[in-house]
């Protein structure tokens, strides 16, 4: 595998005591399209050796490792080193209804934690990040400083925005100055 170049270069800022603003960079990204409830899909699991959650916004897995689950037919496998081998094995068994797609240099992760990360984010997010609407292990797509986004609540108060390379530095700068009062 090649060595993916980082648009933000490890960039670090803030404390957790507060919020800390890093990239995670390099995260190894499969996009996954197969159809639900087909025999496709059981390969695709038993493969993987891990769940794709059925319902769309929502994340399975722990750790560095995550599926997420963007619309009833599409998936992000995140952290999952060997996912790309254990399902282009299954092209080879004629499995014809799923595509595997190696993304990692599409996007990085810029990952926020620490009591006041929803106010950062709120400055810049239009949907709801309380609990009750926004509950760990929940994932949603939007626009954030008008950048494509998509955004994962991985633990609490920490959460992950996967953003296209080539509006990382942009929002990477919206998020400082979200923060400012924080760091």
């Amino acid at each position: 595998m090649i060595a993916k170049e980082s648009p933000l270069e490890g960039m670090n800022m803030g404390t957790v005591a507060t919020v800390a603003i890093r990239e995670l960079p390099g995260l190894h990204t499969i996009d996954l399209r197969v159809a639900p409830g087909t025999s496709a899909q059981d390969a695709v699991v038993e493969a993987l050796g891990a769940a794709l959650p059925a319902k769309p916004g929502s994340i399975s897995g722990g750790g560095e490792a995550h599926v997420l689950c963007l619309a009833p037919d599409w998936w992000l496998i995140v952290g999952f080193h060997e996912a790309e081998q254990k399902l282009a094995t299954l092209q080879l068994e004629n499995h014809y209804h799923f595509s595997v797609v190696d993304v990692s240099g599409q996007r990085t992760t810029i990952e926020l934690e620490g009591p006041n990360v929803r106010e950062v984010l709120a400055h810049l997010w239009d949907q709801d990040l309380r609990e009750k609407s926004f509950p760990v292990a929940s994932v949603s797509q939007g626009l954030m400083a008008k950048a494509p986004v998509i955004v994962c609540h991985i633990a609490p108060f920490r959460y992950r925005v996967m953003v296209r390379s080539s509006f990382a530095l942009h929002l990477w700068k919206a998020l400082v100055d979200a923060a400012e009062e924080w760091v």
